[in-house]
């Protein structure tokens, strides 16, 4: 007999998809998946109710991992003119529990649940039992978050990360800022994202004097995998050479010994071309500290892990008034 008491809605709602299912809050498992575009819906509750008409039960509690901020019972999204409350989710599937949680927090949760199945391995390193981990997440827009462990259990720790400048580069490597209008502040969310990815082979073209036929973030990464395009190869071996140098300052300021996670669409899409020296060179170049980043292993989050609904599952379990966190991962061999 199912125990329906320890099912869940749950939901990451990002600015360019919006996943739902239902997830056990103790194995962390989700079943009855949906991938639905956020386009298609004039605010979140709508794609909900969607949902709802193709499962036969809503379950009494909900957790939602949402791409904004989140401030006692509201959210307010980032990459949509939306806000949400609890109140309005109650209204929508009679949930007696509701629990948001910022979308790139719930990644990090998640991460000491992640199996080998979950992850690709792109930079081999000796992971530190309870060693901080840290997630950056690249898709519509680019998020961070760390989880440390205290007091026995995981902390995850978010903040705004995404809006830091860009890095510094070296001379004679393509400028970034080309991409840009003049004078604009680039942050690193505007150069790893999709429209980053757009913009920077834009930029390229332009400075080789090309036209392009390319639309769109997807086209561009796979005709750079496949070599069909000069520059999206160009384009994606900068995005790595940045990514990596990127992800290894972030490695360095969270202490990231229990590994560094890469997730969303643009990671994803173009493993191939992370796997390469490319990144790893630029990960580890960091002068005195080369040698600590040489240990730090990287991989990238397959999409197929949901790591974002089951972080948000976890996060409804540890937001229950009674003791209903997960006690074990979901396979014995880690991450």
């Amino acid at each position: 007999m199912i125990d329906h008491s320890r099912q869940a809605l749950v939901g990451a709602i990002g600015g360019t998809y919006i996943s739902l299912a239902i997830a056990d809050i103790d194995e962390l498992t989700v079943s009855n998946f949906a991938l639905l575009n956020t386009a298609d819906f004039e605010q979140p509750m709508q794609a909900v109710e969607r949902y709802l008409t193709s499962i036969p039960r809503c379950p009494n509690k909900v957790g939602l991992a949402v791409a904004g901020t989140v401030a006692g019972d509201k959210v307010t999204f980032s990459y949509r003119d939306w806000t949400l409350s609890k109140n309005d989710v109650r209204a929508a599937t009679g949930a007696d529990q509701v629990a948001f949680i910022n979308d790139f927090e719930a990644l990090a949760l998640f991460l000491p649940h992640l199996t080998d199945y979950n992850v690709q391995e792109i930079h081999p390193g000796q992971a530190v039992l309870h060693g901080t981990k840290v997630v950056i997440g690249a898709g519509t827009g680019l998020g961070i978050a760390g989880v440390v462990h205290a007091g026995g259990d995981w902390v995850a720790l978010s903040g705004e990360g995404g809006y830091a400048a860009f890095p510094a580069q070296p001379a004679g490597e393509f400028d970034v800022r080309q991409a840009f209008p003049p004078g604009a502040y680039v942050s690193a969310d505007d150069v790893f994202s999709g429209r980053g990815l757009v913009a920077l082979y834009n930029a390229l073209a332009k400075s080789r004097d090309i036209q392009t036929a390319l639309k769109g973030a997807r086209s561009i990464a796979a005709a750079g995998l496949a070599h069909e395009d000069p520059v999206a190869v160009e384009a994606l071996d900068l995005v790595a050479t940045w990514l990596g140098r990127f992800a290894g300052d972030i490695a360095l300021i969270y202490g990231a010994r229990g590994g560094v996670y890469l997730a969303g669409g643009l990671a994803s899409n173009i493993v191939p071309v992370l796997s390469t020296g490319r990144f790893r060179e630029a990960f580890e170049n960091k002068g005195k500290r080369s040698d600590y980043l040489g240990k730090v292993a990287v991989k990238v989050i397959k999409t197929g892990a949901d790591a974002g609904l089951r972080g948000a599952a976890l996060a409804l379990a540890r937001s229950l008034p009674s003791p209903g966190a997960p006690l074990r991962s979901m396979a014995s061999r880690s991450a």
